[in-house]
Parts: structure tokens; sequence; C-alpha cells
């Protein structure tokens, strides 16, 4: 019951990472601000008293500051910040559209600057030592071909993520990132054809696929007072993706 008595606020909380950070959040004793584009009527029952869902987009400045203002009014603090929410286009290089890289940008990017510094500002209002964790992926330091302007987001966020920890730790705020590598989501699975999950398997060296639980595990510690020493930091959980430069089915003599 690390969270006893926190307050939490998850962005992409309806589905995939961002639901399943919440419930592990709500288990663990956390008030826990969902924030996604709908509401998720899937929630078990038991989780109500505690669970209170807000319907935005991140991308949005005003509904950005909505929830700022709504987190003011009804809470007393925010301990947790897990930015979660984000989006995928694909598309070759040569062929993305000026919409289609604007929106993922908005998305993965300017929105979690500007919830991050909403947030933030309320943190440091009330005193509170708070944790922000932001979710990137392999793909800020592996090439994904056919998603660039979601492999520059995810590369800016990292970057992002270590200037805010630098900003934020005389307040005692910590920031740091989740690095998830295959994971099995709302987001991916259109793109898991049979063919790429065989191929996943084999180039991921331990061989799995991780349900979003995993990864909603690394977050939660990385927003517990487990890491309170840790700010800046970027947590691989790839199942060993980033760092294998193995020849599947080859070997060296």
């Amino acid at each position: 019951m690390r969270f006893t008595g926190k307050v939490a606020v998850v962005t992409g909380a309806a589905s995939g990472i961002g639901r399943a950070t919440a419930i592990r959040l709500l288990d663990e004793g956390a008030t826990v601000v969902a924030v996604d584009l709908e509401h998720d009527e899937s929630y078990p029952e038991k989780y109500q008293n505690r669970l209170h869902q807000v319907c935005l987009d991140v991308a949005d400045p005003d509904a950005v500051l909505h929830l700022r203002a709504f987190l003011q009014e009804y809470f007393q603090r925010i301990d947790v910040l897990a930015n979660v929410a984000g989006i995928l286009r694909i598309a070759p290089f040569l062929e993305v559209t000026r919409a289609d890289w604007d929106r993922v940008i908005a998305v993965n990017l300017s929105g979690v600057f500007f919830l991050s510094q909403a947030v933030a500002r309320i943190m440091v209002d009330t005193g509170t030592r708070g944790r922000i964790v932001n979710v990137s992926s392999v793909h800020a330091v592996v090439s994904e071909p056919n998603a660039a302007p979601y492999t520059a987001t995810k590369g800016g966020l990292e970057a992002m993520t270590r200037t805010m920890a630098s900003e934020l730790a005389p307040h005692g705020i910590t920031v740091n990132c989740v690095r998830p590598g295959a994971t099995y989501s709302q987001m991916s699975d259109p793109i898991y054809t049979p063919d790429i999950v065989r191929s996943l398997k084999a180039k991921i060296p331990l061989g799995e696929i991780a349900p979003p639980e995993w990864v909603a595990s690394a977050l939660c510690y990385l927003a517990s007072d487990e890491a309170r020493y840790t700010t800046g930091a970027c947590l691989d959980v790839d199942g060993g993706y980033a760092m294998d430069g193995s020849l599947p089915g080859a070997e060296y003599s």
C-alpha cells in the first residue's frame, strides 16, 4: 500500500499502460484522477470512491488549464503525475502529412510538457515532494520505420525529462521515464499481426511481448517513495530489446 493517502493523475487511463497504472495505484491505496478522451466504464465498482474520471484531450491547452483548476479545487495536493497518453501514426517518412506530424507532437510531447508544468506548479505551491513519470519507448533509441513523428516525440520526451528533473529537483520533485519495449495495448494491437509478433519474439531476448501490467509495475516503482533518490533516469522495460546486438539465427565462430 505504497500510495495510501496519495493523489495521482494518470493520462491515457482508459486503456493499455495507462489503465494498468491507474489500477495498480488504486490497488495500492491511491486516489486516482484518470484522464482520457472518454470514460472507461469497465473500472471495478470497488474503486469508485477513489476514482475520478476526467474526459479531456491532453493536447488542448484550454483543457489542461481546466484540469489544473479542477485539481486545485478538489484536492489539497497532487503526489503523482503519470504521463502515459500517446498516439502513433504509421506512414513512410516521405509520406508523413503535416496534420499527422502536428497531432503526434501535440499529444506525445506538447501535452506532456504543459500538463507536467501545470501539475508541477501545484506540487511546488503546496510544498509536495511529488513524482512525475513519463512514458517513452524503446523507439527513442531504436529506429522504428514508418513512425518518424512518434520516434521524434519519444526522443524529445527523454531529453525533456532530464531538464525537468534538473529544474524541479530543488523542490524535491523527481522526474523519470519508463522506456517500454513491445507491449500489448490498444495502440499496438492493430499493428501486431502474426508476422510482427513472431519477429518481435525472435528479436526480444526474453522472448515475450509484455502485457501492460509489467510496464505499470515499473512506472509505479518510480512514482513511489522507494525511488526517492532517482531522478532524470530512464528505466528500460523491454525484455532486453534495446541492449541486444545478437544476430537471430546466427552465431560468431
